[in-house]
Formats: structure tokens, C-alpha cells, sequence
């Protein structure tokens, strides 16, 4: 669907008109509720699968099931990047009522970066093939990573990014209301920190987008279809960090899911030459890989958390957050 002007206009538009509304219109300061934060998980789900009918219908059958299927896998990858959204709001201590308005900037850059790697990816692979073999080693090995590596700390103050932004800024030791630039008692401008915070955000959605950016590559090509699937994930990542911050570390064997996926979509990637696997296996393997693994978590024990119930005086004892 790449070549059809009329598709880029209006998923654009719509993106801006939707964008508009949630900074302008529906972007006061306010808390968000579990009801809310439901109710805007379930809008940008619709969203996506009426831009999904909108392609079945207008593109192909094909094109169709290439959207859902890179859309469950970057919804599935943003699961296990909210522990880390958690970890920068906690950290920076941002007030309940400016989460919502930090993820959405923050989604902002995100997308803007995100535009910038698929034009490249795309452009790449279509002018050297061979490069296709390169990332799909590099799902492989990150795979790997995701499935042997251990609990891994985040620590927002080793972002290259928010190291440089001090340096360039003065920045206040309080929060503005939502305002990203202030003025000080002395009359001087100063950066807030909730623009620190949107930096971090965006930033690490950029390190997030190395992983999946290529699994969505090694699902298609087409750059409609990798851009769409996409944005609609980003943009529902923010709802779904409401409904899912409290849980997400109940998720323990998520990552095992995860891993099998970027295992077999870079499986995938260097073997199209020589096996051609129908979109809907793909499909049906990267579903039943996230299902296996969200199962576990829910049926099989936690041993650590057996471990902390039977010690609750050992200090350091594990929460069995896994996290």
C-alpha cells in the first residue's frame, strides 16, 4: 500500500487530528483513572483495527494479516518496556496528575525517531538486500540476551541524552505545572524537570525501537504497513501503562515470550531466501509463544516468592517482581 498517496494522507492526518486532541483538547493535568486508562486502551485497539479493516478492505489479505501481525508484535515488546517507564517516573518523581502528559510528549519524540529509523530500514534493505542477514542475526542475538540475561537495573541518570540536557540547560529543582520551560525567582529561563523526563522517555523508546523496528521489518516491507503498525502500538502504550504499571512485574516469564518471538522473526528474516513462511503462521507462532508465556506466569509457582513468604526478616529477600 506504499504507493497509494491517498493512504499516507490520510493515516497521517488522522494521526495528527488524534494527536491534536489528546495534547489540546484532552490534555489537562489530571490523574488518570483505572476506568479512564481502560477505556483508552480499548479506543486505540478499536483504532487500529478499524485502520486494519481499512487495509484488508483497500490493500489485500495479505496486507491485512502483515498489519496484525506487526502490531501484536510491538504491543507485545512495549509490555516489557512499561517496568521502565515506571522505574523514570519513579525516579524523577513526576506527579500522578503529569504522567499522562509526560508519555504522550514523550510518544511524540518517540514516533518522530521511530519515522526516522523504518524510512531507513525500508530504504536499506530495498537497495542491499544482504543487510537482512545482518539484522536478523542481530534478533537472534538479542533474543539470546533476553532469554540468559538476569534482572537487569534501569538507571535513568546513565541516559547519554539527560547528561547532555544539563549540560545545555539550567534546570529547575521543581515541577511547573506541565510547562517543560520555566523562569526562576531571578528572572533566569530554566528547563524543568518534566522536560528531563520527556527526554528519558523518548530517548529510550529510541533504544527500544533497535529490537523492534527489525522484527517488524522481518514481518514486511512495506513501509505503510511498518509505520501504521507501529504508531498504533506507541500510541497505545500510554492508556495501557495505566492498566498495566501495577501488574506488569507479575508478568515474570514475559520475557521468554518475547525472546521466542525476536528469535523466530529473526529466524524468519535470514531464512526468506530459502523458507518461505506464510504470514499466518507467523502469526499463529508469535501468538502462541506470548500466550504460552503470560500462561506460565499466572499457573507456575513462584519460587521467590515462597522464598520472601518464608523469610520476610532476610533483608534483601526477592519481591519476585523479577524485575
Amino acid at each position: 500500500m506504499s504507493d497509494q498517496p491517498w493512504v499516507w494522507i490520510s493515516f497521517n492526518a488522522l494521526l495528527a487530528i488524534l494527536l491534536f486532541l489528546d495534547l489540546v483538547v484532552l490534555g489537562r493535568a489530571r490523574t488518570v483513572s483505572m476506568r479512564e486508562a481502560i477505556l483508552g486502551t480499548i479506543f486505540w485497539t478499536a483504532v487500529a483495527g478499524a485502520i486494519n479493516v481499512v487495509i484488508f478492505v483497500f490493500g489485500s489479505q495479505t496486507e491485512g494479516i502483515d498489519f496484525l501481525t506487526a502490531y501484536i508484535v510491538e504491543r507485545a515488546l512495549s509490555i516489557d518496556n512499561l517496568f521502565v517507564f515506571l522505574v523514570i517516573f519513579t525516579y524523577f518523581g513526576v506527579p500522578g496528575q503529569y504522567q499522562m502528559r509526560a508519555l504522550l510528549w514523550g510518544i511524540v519524540g518517540a514516533l518522530i525517531a521511530r519515522a526516522v529509523f523504518i524510512a531507513a530500514g525500508v530504504a536499506v534493505i530495498n537497495a542491499f538486500h544482504p543487510v537482512v542477514f545482518v539484522l536478523g542475526a542481530f534478533l537472534i542475538y538479542t533474543a539470546y540476551k533476553l532469554a540468559t540475561s538476569g534482572d537487569s537495573e534501569v538507571d535513568p541518570e546513565k541516559n547519554i541524552a539527560l547528561r547532555l540536557a544539563r549540560k545545555l540547560f539550567k534546570v529547575s529543582d521543581d515541577y511547573d505545572g506541565q510547562k517543560l520551560i520555566t523562569r526562576l525567582s531571578g528572572g533566569a529561563l530554566a528547563a524543568t524537570p518534566m522536560l528531563m523526563v520527556i527526554i528519558v522517555l523518548a530517548t529510550t523508546d529510541v533504544v527500544f525501537a533497535v529490537d523492534s523496528i527489525p522484527s517488524v521489518l522481518a514481518i514486511t516491507t512495506d513501509g505503510f504497513i511498518v509505520w501504521s503498525s507501529n504508531a498504533m502500538a506507541v500510541l497505545g502504550m500510554r492508556p495501557l501503562f495505566f492498566v498495566l504499571a501495577g501488574a506488569v512485574a507479575h508478568f515474570r516469564y514475559l520475557q521468554y515470550g518475547l525472546a521466542a518471538v525476536l528469535g523466530f522473526v529473526g529466524f524468519k528474516m535470514i531464512s526468506e531466501d530459502w523458507i518461505h513462511i506464510e504470514t499466518n503462521i507467523s502469526l499463529a507462532v508469535i501468538l502462541i509463544a506470548l500466550a504460552i508465556s503470560m500462561l506460565a506466569s499466572r499457573v507456575l509457582p513462584n519460587n521467590e516468592e515462597t522464598v520472601e513468604t518464608e523469610n520476610p526478616g532476610v533483608p534483601g529477600a526477592s519481591s519476585g517482581s523479577g524485575e
